[in-house]
């Protein structure tokens, strides 16, 4: 698994280049069936995501948990996208 994000994500990357980077890594994470490499590219995406979009996450976490959390963040995502137009 190839996750390669800039240390300075959260400064050099713009509004649109975020939510296109993040849109692909939920979408990875989605199909991915190992539910070990799930659960670190979920904790990675939720820590490049600007704090108002971050979910807090339960000490015990499921596949399911993650599939919810994942659409969650990407419909606020997509709401963002929308209200900024």
């Amino acid at each position: 698994m190839n996750i390669r994000i800039p240390s300075q994500s959260k400064e050099i990357l713009s509004h649109r280049n975020w939510k296109n980077i993040i849109s692909k890594l939920t979408e990875e994470c989605s199909y991915e069936s190992d539910i070990n490499k799930k659960t670190y590219l979920f904790y990675k995406i939720n820590s490049v995501l600007p704090k108002p979009y971050r979910v807090n996450i339960p000490s015990l976490i499921t596949d399911d948990y993650i599939d919810t959390a994942l659409y969650r963040i990407y419909q606020n995502i997509q709401a963002s996208s929308t209200a900024a137009v």
